[in-house]
C-alpha cells in the first residue's frame, strides 16, 4: 500500500507492506504522475512582468538545464541583438514574460516530475514571486533535491542468455546510477535489439523493479524471453520495374539461411538507396509467410524513379562570382544498377562585369577573371565483387584559376573504389593521373621555387604529369545535410605522388577535417571545426637549372591556402599565409613628378638591392598568395534563429594559419565575426562579416630583371622610359630582361595597428561555412 501527502508541492512515499514491492516500467511512470500535487499555489499574489528567474538548491541540474524546462522566463534577446539594441537599452527585439499563477504552477509540477523521472523521488520545489519597486516581479524556485534513488543491483531472469553474446556490456545505466526513467527505457530497447541482432527474432525484454520499504536503492530485474534461434527465410522482392532482382539482392548484407539480424535488415535498406534509381526502399519481416518459427521470411519493397534525369543548379560566391552546374544521368546504364553521368560546370561567370559589386568583389581580373569550366563523364558500378564496394571511373577536362596565383588546364582520369562501412562511414581508394599546364603563374613559380628564368618557368608551366594515389576515410553522423544540429563529420585524407605513380612531381600529403554540432537550446546550435594538413615535398622530374634549389617543389594546386568564405573569414580568398608582392619594374624606376627622383636606380634593381617601400602606400603592388606546406584552422560558431526557420544569425570566431614549411602556433591569426543566414531548399544563403587583426608584414618583391642596353642587338625604342606619367619621355640605357628577380629588401605591407574599416572582410556564399 502506498500513502502520499499533498499538503506541499513535494510528496513523500511510504511503502508499508510488504518490505518491498515489484513494479514494471509503465506502473512506475503512472506512479510518478499520480504523485504530482494538484490545486493552486498558495500565497502567490504578485503580478507584473518577470524581471528575473533564479534557482536555489539545485546541484544535480544546472540553472540552464532547469530554465529550458519552464515557461516563466526573464527578458531575453537573440544573440545578434544582445550586442546592439539590447545593449543600448532599447526594447526592440526583446522577449518578455508576464507572471501567471497557472503557468507558475505548471512550471513547478514540471520541475518536480523532471526530478522524479531522474531518480530524486523526495525532491521539493517551492516557488516564490516578489514584487520589485518598478512593477516587475522576481521569481525564485527553491529546490530541495534530497538523496537520489539509485540502482542497487541488476539481475537477469527468464530464459538463460547464451554466453558470448555480450548483451550486458556498455549499457546506458549501471549499478549505483540514479533511477532515471528515460535511461531505463533506453536500456530496455538496447537489450532487446542486441538479442534480435544475435539471431533471436522474437526476443523481448521486460524491466521490473523492487522498491524497498527503507533505503535509497532499488533492484532492477531483466526478464528475458528469447524465443527460437532464427535464420533468414525466403526473400521476396516487389516494386522493381527496371532493376533486376539479382541486383537488388546483391545490395543486401544477408542471404537466405543466414542468422537473423535486425541490424542487417536496416543496413540492407540503406544500401538500396545507393542505387541511384531507387527512390524508396523498405526491408521488413514478412510475417504473413511464416511457416516455421525459426525461419523468418523477408519482403523487400522498392520504388524506382525515372531512368534518365537532367538537373541544373547555380549559386554565387564572392571569390568565384556566379557559377552554374548541369548534369544528365542514366541510372540503370546497360542494366545492373550502373550509372552513367555527364556533367558540366562554369564559374567566374560575369566576373569581369560584376567585379565591382559586393557579390563578386573578390573575383580575379584579367586571365584570373576569365570563365572557368569543367566537363566530365562518370561511370559507377555498384556491388563491385562485394555488396559494400563500388567502382568509379571518370574522365574530365577543366580550366581552374586561383586569383593572382595560377591558371591551370587539366585533362585527367579518375579511378576509385569506394567501400561503405557501418555508421555512415566510407573508405575511398583512388588514383588520379592527369596532364596539367599552368598559365599566368610566373610570379608564383619564381617566388615559391626560385624558378625565375624563362627556361625554368617554361619547364614548370608546360604539360607535366601529376598522378597522385590517395586513401581517405569519411564519416557523417549528422542529422541534416545543409543545417546539421547534432552529430559529427570527419575526413582523413592521405595522398602520395612520385616515381611509382608515374608522376613528375613527388610529395606526400596528409589532411584532416573534423566538425562537431551540438544543440544549445531549442533554436540554437554550437558548431565546431578543426582541420590541419601537412605536405612533405619530394623532387621534380623536369630538367631545371640549379637542381638542388628545386628539391621541395610541390605543384601550386596541391599546396595549402587559407582565407575565404569557408576558411578564416577575416581574410579574402587564399590571402592567409605566405604571400609575395609583384610590381612592374618601370614603377620602381619611374620619376614621381617632374623633378621627383625614382624609388630605385637601375643599378640597384640590377643588383637586387632596390628597396621598394616607398611604393607601399600607392597601391601599386599586386598581392600574390603562394601557399604553404602546413596549415591549421579552427572555428567555433553559435547559430541561432532570428525569424522562425527562415532567417538565422551566427556569431563566430575563426583561428588559423598557413606556414611555408613547419607549424608555428605563435603565428596563428584570430578572426571574430557575425553573419546572416537565409534558409532555402538548396541550403542557406549566407553573408559573413569578419575582422582581421593582422598587422604589417615584411614581404619579398618579385619584379622583372633589367640589363644594360646593347646597341648592336637591342632596338632603341626598347629602352626603359623613366619619365613621369603624362610627362615627356626619358629613356635610359637599360632594357627589361625576360628573367624575373626577387629583390633583397623586403617591403613592410599591410594595415597599420589600430581599428580600421579595411580590416573588415565581407563574404557572400551559399551553404554553411562547415
Amino acid at each position: 500500500m502506498v500513502y502520499m501527502t499533498l499538503s506541499k508541492v513535494a510528496f513523500t512515499v511510504w511503502p508499508v507492506e510488504p518490505a518491498s514491492r515489484r513494479i514494471g516500467l509503465p506502473a512506475l511512470n503512472l506512479l510518478l504522475c499520480m504523485m504530482m500535487p494538484s490545486g493552486g499555489l498558495a500565497g502567490q499574489s504578485a503580478s507584473g512582468e518577470v524581471a528575473s528567474v533564479r534557482f536555489e538548491g539545485n546541484e544535480f541540474f544546472s540553472d540552464a538545464e532547469l530554465q529550458r524546462l519552464i515557461l516563466t522566463k526573464p527578458p531575453s534577446c537573440p544573440p545578434i541583438l544582445a550586442v546592439t539594441t539590447c545593449a543600448l537599452g532599447l526594447d526592440w527585439g526583446r522577449s518578455r514574460t508576464t507572471l501567471s499563477s497557472s503557468t507558475l504552477q505548471l512550471d513547478t509540477r514540471g520541475l518536480i516530475l523532471h526530478y522524479r523521472a531522474n531518480g530524486f523521488r523526495r525532491a521539493e520545489v517551492s516557488p516564490t514571486a516578489v514584487e520589485n519597486g518598478d512593477g516587475t516581479v522576481s521569481v525564485t524556485f527553491r529546490i530541495v533535491e534530497g538523496a537520489a534513488f539509485r540502482i542497487g543491483s541488476i539481475n537477469f531472469e527468464g530464459d538463460p542468455v547464451p554466453p558470448g553474446l555480450g548483451i550486458e556490456g556498455d549499457l546506458p545505466v549501471g549499478r549505483g546510477d540514479p533511477m532515471r526513467v528515460v535511461l531505463l527505457e533506453q536500456m530496455d530497447d538496447t537489450l532487446r535489439l542486441r538479442l534480435r541482432n544475435a539471431g533471436y527474432a522474437y526476443a523481448d525484454v521486460f524491466l521490473n523493479y523492487d522498491l524497498p520499504r527503507a533505503g535509497d536503492t532499488a533492484s532492477v530485474f531483466y526478464r528475458v524471453e528469447l524465443g527460437p534461434l532464427t535464420t533468414f527465410g525466403p526473400i521476396e522482392v516487389t516494386g522493381n520495374r527496371l532493376l533486376e532482382e539479382e541486383v537488388i539482392l546483391s545490395r543486401l548484407p544477408f542471404r537466405e539461411g543466414r542468422l537473423f539480424s535486425e541490424q542487417a535488415m536496416r543496413e540492407g535498406q540503406r544500401s538500396l538507396y545507393g542505387l541511384g534509381i531507387v527512390t524508396r526502399a523498405l526491408v521488413e519481416r514478412d510475417t504473413a509467410r511464416i511457416q516455421i518459427d525459426s525461419v523468418m521470411p523477408v519482403r523487400v519493397q522498392v520504388e524506382e524513379g525515372d531512368l534518365h534525369t537532367v538537373g541544373a543548379q547555380g549559386g554565387f560566391e564572392s571569390a568565384e562570382c556566379l557559377n552554374f552546374e548541369g548534369r544528365w544521368a542514366s541510372r540503370n546504364f546497360v542494366g545492373g544498377g550502373r550509372t552513367l553521368q555527364v556533367r558540366g560546370r562554369m564559374s567566374n561567370f560575369l566576373a569581369g562585369a560584376l567585379q565591382a559589386t559586393p557579390i563578386c568583389y573578390q573575383a580575379g581580373t584579367g586571365e584570373f577573371g576569365q570563365l572557368n569550366w569543367l566537363v566530365g563523364a562518370d561511370f559507377n558500378q555498384p556491388s563491385f565483387f562485394t555488396q559494400r564496394v563500388n567502382l568509379f571511373l571518370g574522365l574530365y577536362a577543366e580550366r581552374q584559376s586561383r586569383k593572382n596565383i595560377f591558371v591551370r588546364e587539366t585533362y585527367g582520369l579518375d579511378l576509385a573504389l569506394n567501400r561503405s562501412l557501418a555508421g555512415g562511414s566510407l573508405v575511398n581508394l583512388r588514383f588520379r593521373p592527369q596532364l596539367s599546364r599552368l598559365e599566368a603563374a610566373e610570379v608564383t613559380l619564381c617566388a615559391t621555387f626560385l624558378a625565375c628564368t624563362p627556361a625554368d618557368i617554361d619547364v614548370l608551366s608546360s604539360e607535366n604529369r601529376l598522378s597522385p594515389a590517395g586513401l581517405s576515410f569519411s564519416r557523417d553522423r549528422t542529422d541534416e545535410l545543409f543545417n546539421p544540429t547534432r552529430g559529427s563529420r570527419l575526413l582523413v585524407d592521405l595522398e602520395y605522388a612520385g616515381g611509382p605513380t608515374v608522376s613528375d612531381y613527388a610529395y606526400a600529403r596528409a589532411f584532416v577535417d573534423a566538425s562537431l554540432y551540438r544543440r544549445a537550446g531549442a533554436d540554437a546550435v554550437f558548431a565546431f571545426r578543426l582541420r590541419a594538413g601537412r605536405i612533405e615535398a619530394g623532387g621534380f622530374a623536369g630538367a631545371l637549372s640549379g637542381e638542388g634549389r628545386f628539391r621541395d617543389i610541390v605543384p601550386p594546386q596541391k599546396r595549402f591556402y587559407g582565407g575565404g568564405a569557408n576558411s578564416v573569414r577575416g581574410f579574402a580568398q587564399n590571402t592567409l599565409g605566405p604571400r609575395t608582392l609583384s610590381v612592374g619594374v618601370t614603377e620602381l624606376l619611374r620619376r614621381r613628378g617632374a623633378a621627383g627622383e625614382p624609388v630605385c636606380s637601375p643599378a640597384q634593381v640590377f643588383e637586387l638591392t632596390c628597396d621598394g617601400s616607398a611604393l607601399a602606400e600607392l597601391d601599386l603592388y599586386q598581392l600574390r598568395p603562394v601557399g604553404g606546406l602546413a596549415t591549421l584552422e579552427a572555428s567555433a560558431e553559435l547559430r541561432f534563429s532570428l525569424s522562425g526557420t527562415l532567417l538565422g544569425g551566427v556569431a563566430f570566431v575563426d583561428v588559423g594559419q598557413v606556414w611555408p614549411r613547419e607549424f608555428d602556433l605563435g603565428d596563428l591569426e584570430v578572426s571574430p565575426g557575425i553573419g546572416l543566414r537565409y534558409n532555402t531548399l538548396f541550403g542557406p544563403i549566407r553573408a559573413d562579416l569578419a575582422y582581421s587583426f593582422r598587422g604589417q608584414e615584411p614581404l619579398q618583391v618579385v619584379t622583372s630583371q633589367i640589363r644594360p642596353f646593347a646597341p648592336l642587338s637591342d632596338a632603341a625604342p626598347d629602352r626603359i622610359d623613366i619619365g613621369p606619367k603624362g610627362g615627356p619621355r626619358e629613356l635610359i640605357a637599360w632594357v627589361v630582361s625576360e628573367d624575373l628577380a626577387i629583390l633583397g629588401p623586403a617591403v613592410l605591407f599591410g594595415d597599420r595597428p589600430g581599428l580600421s574599416f579595411r580590416r573588415f572582410q565581407l563574404h557572400f556564399s551559399v551553404g554553411q561555412a562547415f
